[in-house]
């Protein structure tokens, strides 16, 4: 998945950082003890894999009863990651992180818009970086499967 994620989040940064976008990462080892390091070996992982820095906060929990506060909020606002989820399995936990690099999108208001699957490619979400950064709302659901409708073509949306 680093594989997707990483060049896109680049290709995103490199692009719209001057225009206030930006990218916080949340290292997390609940998955396959992805993240074994420290906190400052995350950090220093993420930016050599990136190639330039940004915020890499110190390793926290996403799920569970120990799950930091702000993934409680996104969790609440975002329960379920885009294309096609279709919700935590029976008694699971609303809202649940499925992997690693479960994206978020914020808005200028500090909320949650979208929420993206792991292997998603951040440079598909692209139009809703350029919504949000023109103060606009994000694209609907409906556009990753149905591209071509009218209700998703950014470019109309901002004139």
């Amino acid at each position: 998945m680093a594989n997707i994620n990483y060049p896109g989040f680049r290709y995103l940064y490199d692009k719209y950082h001057d225009a206030g976008f930006d990218l916080v990462g949340f290292p997390c080892n609940q998955f396959g003890g992805q993240a074994p390091g420290t906190s400052q070996e995350e950090r220093e992982f993420a930016w050599n894999k990136f190639g330039f820095e940004f915020p890499i906060m110190d390793k926290i929990e996403v799920n569970g009863p120990n799950a930091h506060p702000i993934y409680k909020i996104l969790k609440e606002q975002q329960p379920l990651s885009l294309p096609g989820s279709s919700g935590p399995p029976p008694g699971g936990e609303k809202g649940r992180i499925e992997w690693n690099y479960t994206k978020f999108v914020i808005n200028r208001q500090g909320n949650a818009a979208k929420r993206f699957k792991p292997a998603f490619d951040p440079v598909q979400f692209e139009g809703d970086i350029r919504l949000l950064l023109a103060n606009k709302d994000v694209l609907p659901a409906e556009c990753i499967v149905h591209p071509g409708r009218k209700v998703c073509n950014v470019d109309k949306l901002l004139a």
